[in-house]
């Protein structure tokens, strides 16, 4: 589940090429407790943030008993130049009284699964209070400051200039025998100052948006210019990684209408989810390479990040 994030220290284990094999036994410490945070800002959007605790890496996570890894009772606020606001906590017993597209994109967007009554399980997520008019600007600065169990977590994430794309359109796929699917690519004018960051989220059709293995890219080698991008279709969070087919993965059916929003973010977000999404392509392997998740959350562990979002679509020509 993406938001229990596990951090583990690291024991090199070396060991020859012999003709014999060995068992070892390692007694895997257990990490410090943490709270992990992950919360949003973006431009026109209420801020919201969950807190849960972070996990041995071979301890397993219960999902019968979900709400047990949630923190409750936080006093968190949210703060910017010109005013603050004190999020409150929204259990699920609220949350459920939501229409049925809000709560799948709240279990989509925290990687859970909907009942069979499509009812989220036992979670919580602070946001505003109801009939609150504080929502993300572009070009501000957000300061986050978590109050629980003793503990205080501090946080600055911004929200940048927004980039759009100029334009989107489909191409075949490479192989004929899938003639039904499409690849969806898209052409982004990057401003002259160096230091832009993207990250991007797809839908399809009435679907919610959802996220890829790789969603994030700068522009150190684009820089002020104009370029196409291949938009693969994000993942489903309703299955596993077997049944994944990379024949057909990231493609659009040619019935498709696609969605595409282009978020900007800053350098701190960036390096936040560049080094989560490294980790995830080397879990696993036993070849990769530990990658440091660089969290941004002082007193804890996670992210705080702030998106300046905008929205483009493909219509299919049928």
């Amino acid at each position: 589940m993406r938001t229990v994030y596990l951090y583990i220290g690291i024991i090199a284990l070396l060991a020859g090429f012999t003709a014999c094999e060995k068992e070892i036994t390692v007694d895997l410490p257990q990490p410090k407790p943490q709270i992990v945070v992950e919360g949003y800002i973006e431009n026109d959007q209420p801020p919201y943030v969950f807190l849960t605790r972070n996990s041995p890496f071979f301890g397993g996570i219960d999902l019968n008993n979900l709400g047990a890894y949630f923190v409750r009772g936080a006093s968190i606020t949210v703060s910017t130049d010109d005013g603050q606001v004190e999020l409150v906590e929204y259990a699920a017993a609220l949350l459920n009284t939501l229409p049925e597209e809000e709560k799948k994109m709240i279990a989509d967007m925290f990687g859970i699964t909907l009942d069979s009554n499509f009812n989220l399980p036992d979670i919580s997520v602070y946001s505003v209070p109801l009939g609150s008019t504080f929502t993300g600007m572009i070009g501000k600065h957000y300061d986050l400051r978590i109050e629980v169990e003793g503990k205080v977590l501090t946080a600055t994430t911004s929200i940048p200039g927004p980039v759009n794309f100029d334009s989107l359109w489909v191409e075949p796929h490479p192989n004929p025998k899938y003639d039904t699917l499409v690849q969806l690519k898209g052409k982004i004018r990057d401003p002259d100052t160096l230091g832009n960051f993207y990250r991007y989220f797809t839908k399809k059709n009435s679907g919610t948006y959802v996220t890829g293995f790789q969603t994030v890219f700068d522009d150190a080698l684009i820089n002020g210019t104009e370029f196409p991008i291949q938009i693969p279709y994000g993942i489903e969070r309703t299955g596993t990684s077997e049944d994944i087919d990379f024949n057909t993965f990231g493609y659009w059916n040619k019935t498709d209408t696609c969605y595409v929003k282009l978020s900007t973010i800053d350098r701190v977000h960036y390096n936040f989810w560049r080094t989560l999404e490294n980790e995830r392509s080397n879990q696993g392997s036993p070849f990769g390479s530990f990658t440091k998740i660089r969290s941004n959350i002082t007193g804890g562990i996670g992210v705080w990040g702030g998106y300046a979002s905008s929205y483009s679509v493909y219509y299919p020509k049928l």
